[in-house]
């Protein structure tokens, strides 16, 4: 029935600095924000992201402690493969991380961020 995830919507307030922060400070690919655009696709490996405007108010109230987050797509998980190097990287692009790392070297390890709208992200560490 079901072939593969194609893409997770991410509504934001702002699309322009949504394009920012997940091309430039994450990496992701994706063409350039056209005018009057309501949205954009952000390509890493096989799963997009499909970001759009909302004129909701509010924030996702989402952060590092999952189990008491509202129920809903909690977060965006993005695998790296060399951890530390993406923690500076990302540090260095103005990222501020919520939490320390969780886990331990060599084994499986994550820490988390906001996006500009709040929108919990993870950069994760499967060990070896």
């Amino acid at each position: 029935m079901l072939k593969r995830l194609d893409n997770v919507g991410v509504a934001v307030t702002d699309l322009a600095r949504a394009h920012d922060f997940y091309t430039r400070v994450l990496g992701m690919e994706s063409g350039p924000l056209s005018e009057g655009a309501g949205g954009f696709s952000a390509a890493l490996g096989d799963v997009a992201l499909y970001v759009f405007t909302t004129e909701a108010s509010g924030s996702p109230g989402r952060d590092a402690d999952m189990n008491s987050n509202p129920p809903g797509i909690d977060h965006l998980a993005f695998e790296v493969d060399d951890y530390e190097g993406a923690q500076r990287e990302l540090e260095a692009r103005d990222v501020a991380f919520v939490h320390d790392s969780v886990g331990e070297a060599g084994g499986f390890r994550y820490r988390g961020f906001h996006d500009p709208d709040g929108n919990m992200i993870y950069i994760i560490d499967r060990g070896s």
